[in-house]
């Protein structure tokens, strides 16, 4: 294990006991999670989510630990403690202050909109650059003085498939109404594969800024409103 000083830290204090999570840099990093200072499991980070099992003996005490980074890099984003029985909310820890993860967080809050923007941008980036590139490579191709290449012209021998005469079903003819829909319900049905991506990342950036800010509240006052982590929308599921 390298002696560098860890590139991120989480800690916070869940049911009474204090968790700490170290996140170390270079090409794979490496998450290291401690419950009240005695090691409870590592793991090295090769995807956007990272789950993390606490070995307890006690029936239904253990908890786990989920870490997520970014899609395109290893940059740590945040450290959630589920229950045993929690498959989405959890608890947040707290990142070291000044840390990348608290500048962002901090960001978030501060610029609700324009972190809905930028993550809807994103999304719908995601969507229109792949089609771009896909007409671009497409319109070369035909650019392209490619050889005639002379295939041989290869006979296929006829197969005598026997014919099969299936039964009529007299199936009752059923008039159905005309319906006129609005043009943009016919724009959003038929761009559905398109639409539905965008629509789905601004739903899950308003949510994710719900739940941040429903950390910050005082546990009596999430009891109390109801906001609080399990307004958050992406499901964290059992991998054991």
């Amino acid at each position: 294990m390298s002696n560098k000083p860890p590139v991120q830290v989480w800690e916070g204090v869940v049911e009474g006991r204090h968790h700490r999570v170290e996140m170390s840099g270079g090409l794979i990093p490496l998450i290291s999670w401690t419950i009240d200072d005695e090691p409870v499991a590592t793991k090295k980070v090769t995807d956007a989510k990272v789950m993390l099992a606490e070995p307890h003996e006690r029936e239904g005490a253990a908890v786990r630990l989920v870490v997520r980074t970014t899609r395109l890099s290893t940059r740590p984003r945040r450290a959630t403690v589920l229950g045993p029985e929690e498959l989405i909310g959890g608890i947040d820890l707290t990142p070291a202050p000044g840390s990348p993860v608290a500048v962002h967080h901090d960001k978030v809050l501060a610029h609700p909109r324009r972190y809905t923007a930028i993550t809807t941008l994103g999304a719908a980036a995601g969507v229109i650059v792949p089609i771009v590139v896909i007409a671009l490579l497409a319109r070369l191709a035909t650019k392209i003085p490619w050889p005639d290449i002379p295939w041989p012209d290869i006979d296929l021998p006829s197969i005598p498939w026997p014919s099969i005469d299936l039964p009529s079903i007299p199936w009752p003819s059923v008039d159905l109404p005309d319906v006129t829909v609005p043009g943009w319900v016919e724009f959003v049905l038929d761009n559905a594969q398109y639409v539905v991506p965008v629509v789905v990342a601004f739903v899950v950036a308003r949510a994710e800024i719900r739940r941040r800010r429903g950390q910050q509240l005082p546990a009596e006052e999430r009891a109390r409103t109801g906001d609080g982590s399990d307004e958050v929308r992406d499901e964290v599921r059992d991998e054991g």
